[in-house]
């Protein structure tokens, strides 16, 4: 029989505890294949803004003489924007790990091409494979001139990795320039 008054009179029991799994959404709880075409076009457009910045980055140190990290900040952004173009806007996993492997290529790449070119006018003749293992592990020689600069180098290419991470995301509004929050 059912009574007027909805509310129990006995109080709840808190000797026993009942756990419940919450429910989420099935692109939580396996990471989504993207589309092949889309991801293809992505990493396609994503490879010429690794191009476009590598080339400006090593030229602004070839010309200058400086060294400044914040242009791995704008290679980044450059691989991310082209990638999220070339995709349509679309984002996830697969694109972040791309754009974030594309950023370090690049970066690697523009100290690389430094590297040829001082090398080759001083006289002295440098392997390919010589110039890709020093732009690889530049991070790393960058100590032993400047532990400080060292430091603050691999930050600025960490912020830079971040920045393409996020804008890669797929989420709309995510990041749209490489600094926001």
């Amino acid at each position: 029989m059912l009574s007027a008054n909805p509310m129990s009179t006995t109080p709840p029991s808190f000797t026993q505890a009942e756990y419940i799994e919450p429910a989420l959404p099935p692109e939580i709880n396996a990471p989504a294949r993207p589309d092949p075409a889309l991801f293809w076009r992505a990493i396609l457009f994503g490879i010429g803004g690794a191009i476009a910045g590598a080339a400006c980055y090593g030229l602004f140190i070839g010309l200058t003489h400086i060294n400044i990290g914040y242009l791995a900040i704008l290679v980044a952004w450059l691989i991310a924007k082209a990638m999220t173009t070339g995709s349509g806007g679309q984002g996830g996993r697969w694109y972040q790990i791309s754009a974030v492997v594309l950023t370090y290529l690049a970066v690697a790449a523009a100290n690389a091409g430094v590297f040829l070119w001082v090398t080759t006018r001083g006289g002295v003749p440098a392997s390919f494979l010589n110039a890709a293992i020093y732009g690889l592990v530049f991070p790393v020689f960058r100590f032993q001139s400047s532990p400080l600069g060292g430091i603050i180098g691999l930050f600025i290419l960490f912020i830079g990795m971040r920045t393409a991470w996020r804008m890669t995301s797929g989420i709309p509004g995510a990041v749209r320039h490489p600094f926001a929050r």
